[in-house]
């Protein structure tokens, strides 16, 4: 338990990281550059991490299942590394030449050399991505450590180089050389431990176990990584500029839920490797109240604070992005759940047929509806598509884990209805200070701590509810050992 506090701390410092640093770059981002030239370089993005994905294989979930089996057997787990790394670069090498026949293809929707050439590098560092690697080894501390380090030297990057609206391709380099850098720490790290090399022996009783999971990535990554270029088919590069940032930013806050899977994924998988029921069931609790813990106050806050989140965040140019984050609201708490029971609850316990049918129907729904939503509604047809896909993937798994699980206990709705209960005061707390103060930045800058300090106060000292009281002392115990082990 105390490895899963400290791996939870770990990864909670990381998510806040991957909420604050686009917290400081966006808003600059927003007003350096116009709609047009974000829609530029978020379409070629989405478009180049696609084929990442296709290059994956399914070998990031795959790679962390079979690393936390075999980690206390080094011989074994040095020849899993070479050859998973081996199958990379042959699948990587394969996608390279499809990238090539598609980016011919839509060329004209790019047009510009220069975010080609930072995309394909992108698609070669990506050759050696072993994140997968460190997960499985629950080396979180390492990963936190280097993705923070990362990303401090590419947000002042982003502040010197980033000038006027031209730059949008000096834009995408940044954001292209962060994953540059990541990739061959990353890479240099595993070397030094495991040794360097390939295998390209063994193959194929490790493609028979992917299989699964690739197409699941692939059709995980239809609404993740190709909203964008749906949106850009059936509307102009601006309406993409405009979904783009608040889709990333109900994305990036679903982070804070769904990274902690990455920290309970490993021993979900390895108590069942265990057959240990009881340690299974109080670890997938834990991650569902914490899904909800977190996601409906998030919800809610991002709803009533729409307008104050965009005149401050964005800018005047992106004022009409208000209107997409009160429709993407409620994806915090649908993309925590339908994700929880995809990965540690599926996934972890080799349902991934299952899962992978559910997918299916979701992304085969979402396509058609993104563009149709897209024709008429633009930047805010995606933003409907986006929660019409991500409802039905939770309602699908939902109906998967209690066919195959009917005992399982997945959901607290104690929890749920007091998280409910305290984030309806919030209601109170926003328009009351709105009546008081007017300014968009100042408006944020009482009622979001305002609001946090309501709802978690009650929750522990009012309410007293055991998980949360619970998480809080766990918290509170890893931050003194941690002070007086600097002491000592």
């Amino acid at each position: 338990m105390a490895t899963i506090k400290r791996n939870l701390l770990y990864n909670f410092l990381l998510s806040v990281s991957q909420v604050l640093f686009p917290l400081l770059s966006i808003p600059y981002v927003a007003r350096v550059l116009d709609p047009e030239g974000v829609g530029r370089v978020a379409f070629i993005d989405s478009f180049s991490y696609y084929f990442v994905v296709m290059a994956e294989l399914g070998i990031t979930v795959y790679g962390i299942r079979e690393v936390v089996k075999l980690r206390d057997e080094p011989e074994r787990l040095k020849r899993l590394v070479k050859e998973l790394m081996g199958l990379r670069v042959i699948s990587s090498s394969l996608v390279m030449l499809l990238y090539a026949i598609m980016m011919w293809l839509l060329w004209d929707r790019i047009a510009d050399w220069r975010l080609l050439g930072f995309s394909v590098t992108f698609l070669l560092i990506n050759f050696l991505a072993c994140d997968w690697y460190f997960m499985g080894m629950e080396r979180f501390g390492f990963i936190t450590i280097r993705s923070i380090s990362v990303r401090i030297l590419g947000l002042i990057a982003l502040f010197v180089l980033v000038k006027n609206t031209d730059d949008f391709a000096t834009y995408y380099a940044v954001m292209v050389l962060s994953a540059v850098a990541i990739g061959i720490w990353n890479y240099g790290v595993m070397v030094r431990e495991q040794g360097g090399g390939f295998l390209f022996t063994g193959l194929k009783a490790h493609l028979k176990k992917l299989w699964v999971i690739y197409l699941i990535g692939l059709l995980y990554s239809i609404p993740l990584m190709l909203d964008n270029v749906l949106l850009r088919l059936a509307s102009v590069a601006a309406a993409v500029g405009f979904y783009t940032f608040p889709a990333r930013l109900v994305r990036i806050s679903s982070n804070l839920l769904t990274d902690s899977f990455l920290v309970f994924l490993p021993r979900v998988t390895y108590h069942d490797h265990r057959q240990e029921a009881v340690a299974v069931q109080d670890r997938l609790l834990q991650n569902s109240r914490l899904v909800v813990l977190l996601s409906v106050p998030m919800g809610v806050g991002i709803y009533l604070l729409s307008d104050q989140l965009a005149a401050a965040y964005l800018g005047d140019k992106f004022l009409p992005v208000a209107a997409n984050l009160r429709w993407l609201a409620v994806f915090p708490f649908l993309k925590g759940m339908a994700l929880f029971l995809s990965n540690p609850v599926l996934m972890a316990r080799h349902q991934e047929k299952s899962y992978l049918r559910n997918l299916a129907v979701s992304s085969t729904c979402y396509i058609p509806l993104a563009l149709l939503l897209s024709v008429y509604y633009a930047d805010a047809g995606a933003c409907m598509a986006l929660v019409a896909a991500e409802l039905l993937l939770l309602l699908l798994n939902l109906l998967s884990v209690r066919r195959l699980f009917p005992g399982l206990r997945i959901f607290d709705w104690r929890l749920f209805a007091e998280a409910l209960l305290l984030s309806a005061l919030f209601i109170l707390i926003v328009f009351g200070i709105k009546n008081i103060v007017h300014d968009a930045i100042p408006v944020l800058l009482t009622t979001i701590p305002a609001c946090i300090a309501v709802y978690f106060l009650l929750f522990i000292y009012v309410l007293k509810n055991p998980f949360a009281q619970q998480l809080w002392a766990g918290i509170n115990g890893l931050l003194k050992r941690h002070r007086h082990t600097n002491e000592a």
